[in-house]
């Protein structure tokens, strides 16, 4: 394994860590789902770490690490929204505008402007 790969691994664990979270909220398993948002929480605080502190940023990582946050996030208030905890139109507002960032951020690339989402 190649050194520069280990933030993109630890985004790539991130993606894992998705379906854990939304099943540990879904069954009301709200520690364990707290448990496992800490370590994809600190596993993307890490990968940024150790991205910048050695300079291992890569293309792939510039467009995984933000889209595994959207991911969390929406996936997050999906469950919550299931669950009837909040209310709908607060997961279809932060649904569209993620969208909308991923839009444009494909748009951006496209021309190869500078893109940060």
């Amino acid at each position: 394994m190649k050194k520069e790969n280990i933030p993109n691994i630890l985004t790539i664990i991130r993606f894992i860590l998705i379906p854990f979270i939304f099943i540990s909220v879904i069954t009301h398993h709200y520690l364990l789902a707290v448990i496992i948002f800490t370590i994809s929480a600190l596993t993307d605080i890490l990968d940024g770490y150790i991205a910048r502190k050695y300079n291992y940023i890569t293309d792939i990582g510039k467009l995984i690490d933000p889209l595994a946050d959207k991911l969390t996030q929406v996936s997050l208030l999906l469950a919550l929204t299931i669950l009837e905890i909040l209310p709908w139109w607060i997961l279809a507002i932060v649904f569209i505008k993620e969208c909308v960032m991923v839009i444009a951020a494909s748009v951006l690339y496209s021309r190869k402007d500078v893109v940060c989402i």
